[in-house]
């Protein structure tokens, strides 16, 4: 479960309601993401841009009325918002900024030990993101 800045690490993000479902980012492609925001003189908007495009990997096909992120960048929050607004639209999904809110969501959520057991490798994940995907998705 290590954040998207450990990039020696594979880095897994998940949900839960009712379901879970968790994306997988390895972390050979997260160094070489990483390494083209920095080319393009983006590097240090790489972890809130991929963190979002991740969460919306894992809703864009869901039915949901909100969306609850744990804290993960404190003070980023309006940032990776924006970012997962982007996202939805760019699909043709509307989703109301006031139903993405922020919360320490902790270890008793489902999720959290959905990504622990993938990122251990205790189950597989639903989703895997890779660089080619992230550098289409994201980089213009």
């Amino acid at each position: 479960r290590r954040k998207l800045e450990y990039t020696a690490h594979d880095t897994v993000i998940a949900f839960s309601n009712g379901k879970k479902k968790a994306v997988l980012i390895k972390a050979a492609d997260k160094r070489k993401i990483q390494e083209k925001f920095r080319e393009i003189g983006k590097g240090r908007i790489y972890v809130f841009r991929t963190f979002a495009y991740l969460i919306f990997k894992l809703l864009k096909d869901e039915d949901f009325q909100e969306i609850i992120i744990d804290i993960e960048y404190p003070g980023r929050g309006d940032i990776v918002k924006n970012y997962l607004l982007e996202d939805f639209k760019k699909y043709g999904r509307e989703v109301d900024p006031q139903n993405i809110r922020f919360h320490l969501i902790g270890k008793n959520c489902e999720a959290h030990w959905h990504s622990y057991y993938v990122f251990n490798g205790q189950r597989k994940p639903e989703l895997t993101v890779n660089f080619k995907e992230l550098l289409n998705e994201l980089v213009q």
